[in-house]
């Protein structure tokens, strides 16, 4: 009996074992504010379907901005010590572009410094795509593009909830969207610095 018990308990941890951590670390675009997790849950699911075990770890936070993301990063990576990739999405929350791009450019140094593959999601609110691109290589990340880059501006992606937004949030279809449009530079980012 004790024998079958121990069974059970190493194969219920073998169930949600897992090799490494994602942060996806963002505002509402990346907690998929209209779509419950439905970003990070897809990514983590084509991940698995990949053969790669991981844990996406959702940190978006609803009207977030980067100089609040400083702290959040740090506890997230002391919190999650398996962390071996950061998505990285600032978003348009603060309206004075100066101080969205220090915080930003605060992040991004600090996780160059700890070399930490991250693959950075731009917003066009504060940088055009060509300043994004600079952005990212003086820091070593990788660019994706604007967080919405590739998802169709309608009412199946959007839910158009935003008065300064022409679109609003991206709905469940648009957040899974995205994570597919990202899985082949997270695989890339994984096969380049042999992560498991």
């Amino acid at each position: 009996m004790q024998k079958i018990i121990c069974l059970l308990i190493i194969s219920l941890f073998s169930t949600y074992s897992f090799g490494f951590e994602i942060l996806a670390l963002g505002t509402s675009n990346t907690n998929c504010r209209a779509g419950g997790y439905a970003f990070t849950n897809k990514l983590n699911e084509m991940l698995s379907a990949n053969g790669i075990q991981v844990n996406v770890i959702n940190a978006g936070v609803d009207g977030d901005k980067p100089v609040f993301m400083v702290h959040r990063l740090e506890q997230g990576l002391k919190n999650y010590p398996e962390i071996k990739v950061v998505l990285f999405e600032p978003g348009r929350n603060e309206q004075n572009k100066r101080f969205n791009m220090e915080y930003t450019e605060k992040i991004l140094s600090q996780l160059q410094e700890m070399k930490m593959p991250t693959i950075y999601s731009s917003s066009g609110m504060a940088q055009s795509r060509d300043e994004a691109i600079i952005t990212a290589k003086k820091y070593g990340a990788y660019y994706y593009g604007p967080w919405l880059r590739d998802v169709p501006k309608d009412r199946v992606h959007y839910t158009f909830d935003a008065v300064k937004s022409e679109t609003g949030h991206m709905s469940a279809p648009g957040c899974e969207l995205w994570a597919k449009n990202m899985l082949p530079l997270v695989l890339q980012v994984i096969k380049e610095h042999n992560i498991r």
